[in-house]
């Protein structure tokens, strides 16, 4: 049994319901399982490898951010539900930041790049190639919007503005893990 292209890693089956959990991290509530398994109805979804990071928006409890392998999933923390999902295949996101006015997502990949995305669509709105050499490990986004600071595995720090490198630094012997702005 294949649930949206998962493998089925666990059943279990009540007196009127069946329960399913699958290799990428969803589950699904069967209700009369005993008639058909083809009415599974998604309960839940979650990241299927370790979350890298998390990030909520500057002035909200509302929503959070995170990342993983694969993707960056929004979510609603009263309902617990994914608002949107992006998805960026067989890469790793090592790192998120937000918009201090919410108009974007910066996320480094460990392929190195800076990938910006449109919050409300999932758009991809921006990509800086080549922008670490050994992955993007840490991202900040100033209060301009317009400038982001960046960590790599080689230990460099870098300044973006619009997208073009306004200065690299390299001071680190070890990958930065982590960047804030005032």
């Amino acid at each position: 049994l294949l649930l949206e292209g998962a493998a089925v890693t666990s059943i279990e089956l009540g007196e009127r319901y069946g329960f399913v959990g699958t290799a990428r991290g969803q589950y699904y509530m069967i209700p009369d399982y005993r008639t058909s398994v083809l009415n599974a109805e998604l309960q839940c979804t979650a990241h299927f490898r370790s979350v890298t990071d998390v990030v909520f928006p500057r002035d909200t409890s509302d929503i959070f951010v995170t990342s993983s392998y694969n993707d960056i999933r929004v979510w609603n923390v009263k309902t617990r539900a994914e608002l949107l999902r992006i998805q960026v295949p067989n890469l790793t996101c090592s790192c998120l930041a937000l918009a201090p006015d919410g108009s974007a997502i910066m996320s480094g990949w460990d392929d190195g790049k800076v990938r910006v995305f449109l919050p409300q669509s999932g758009k991809l709105a921006r990509v800086i190639a080549n922008a670490h050499e050994e992955g993007v490990s840490a991202i900040a986004c100033t209060t301009s919007t317009r400038d982001l600071v960046s960590g790599g595995g080689d230990g460099r720090l870098r300044i973006w503005r619009a997208g073009r490198m306004i200065a690299s630094l390299k001071e680190h012997k070890a990958p930065i893990t982590a960047l804030c702005v005032r």
